[in-house]
């Protein structure tokens, strides 16, 4: 049973987002998906009565385990992917797929639980143009930018639950969520096999194209990143193989740059040396640029917490 707190702040909102979650999670009835059986709401608080899982998450197994062998890595992903395919088959995007809202049980069975940030295509939108939505080490560029989401977000975040689960550690980390958004958004992660000696090359490949900062590079669908997996692990070619990430990035960021470019004049055509807006891609908002730097405040922030990092 799964109810909102009596002593929660901004109720109303969040009674929104629980009706939300029932209607999206109502009709996605598949065995890799956490059935909801009942919807209600009594005295101001509503309630969702859901299937009981019997099973520990893939973050309890991450955290007791460590970093997974691929074979048994497999068919979670498998199954997690199948279970995306249909909740986006049925307009339902996650928005929030990470190891902690994938259960899997002593028997190996999968299932996708919380849908509680879920969008459906079907309903009105409840979050506003440029709230960041999801969890800092699974954001997509376009949810750490505040952008409208598609299918192609869940799977950048299952590429990242599968990067996390090869290796260990997620594909980017920060000492801020600003600052993890903002590697999500410009910089490409660390190849597996350079992280896990002897891990072959090719799950470098399937995690980039998963990962891809342009979605228009990523798998397509769910059943094209499950069917890449299996094809890898039968001794195939997969797709991904030919994917380059570097590539991808540098052509992502000049047709934002691009876009910037347009934006900054449209909106502000200074007069040269003079202070211009520029648009913040982890923000998704116009800020003033420092003219020295070209950059935006937070780009700044986030280049000197980097800075200290290495440090």
């Amino acid at each position: 049973i799964k109810a909102l707190r009596r002593d929660t702040s901004d109720t109303e909102a969040k009674l929104r987002r629980l009706r939300a979650e029932a209607h999206n999670s109502a009709n996605l009835a598949h065995p890799n998906i956490a059935a909801l059986f009942e919807y209600y709401e009594h005295d101001g608080i509503g309630f969702l009565i859901m299937e009981y899982v019997p099973s520990a998450s893939l973050a309890d197994l991450y955290h007791e385990r460590g970093a997974m062998d691929p074979i048994e890595l497999l068919p979670i992903l498998a199954q997690t992917a199948r279970g995306l395919f249909v909740a986006h088959s049925h307009g339902v995007i996650h928005r929030d797929v990470k190891p902690a809202n994938i259960m899997v049980s002593d028997t190996g069975e999968v299932k996708i639980t919380d849908f509680g940030v879920s969008y459906s295509t079907n309903q009105e939108q409840i979050t506003q143009d440029g709230m960041v939505v999801g969890t800092a080490q699974y954001l997509s560029p376009e949810q750490a930018r505040g952008e409208t989401v598609d299918m192609r977000s869940d799977l950048y975040s299952a590429g990242c639950v599968l990067y996390e689960m090869l290796t260990g550690r997620p594909p980017f980390t920060g000492d801020s969520a600003v600052a993890i958004a903002y590697q999500h958004v410009s910089e490409v992660a660390t190849p597996p096999s350079a992280v896990v000696p002897g891990l072959p090359k090719m799950w470098d490949s399937i995690c980039a194209k998963a990962m891809a900062k342009d979605r228009q590079n990523r798998y397509a669908t769910a059943a094209e990143f499950k069917n890449d997996l299996l094809t890898f692990m039968n001794g195939g070619v997969p797709v991904a193989a030919a994917f380059n990430p570097l590539t991808d990035l540098t052509n992502m960021k000049a047709r934002r740059q691009a876009e910037q470019d347009a934006a900054t004049v449209a909106l502000n055509p200074t007069a040269e040396g003079q202070a211009t807006q520029a648009f913040n891609p982890v923000t998704g908002q116009f800020e003033q640029v420092t003219p020295q730097t070209g950059k935006t405040r937070a780009e700044q922030r986030a280049e000197a917490a980097k800075a200290r990092r290495k440090r």
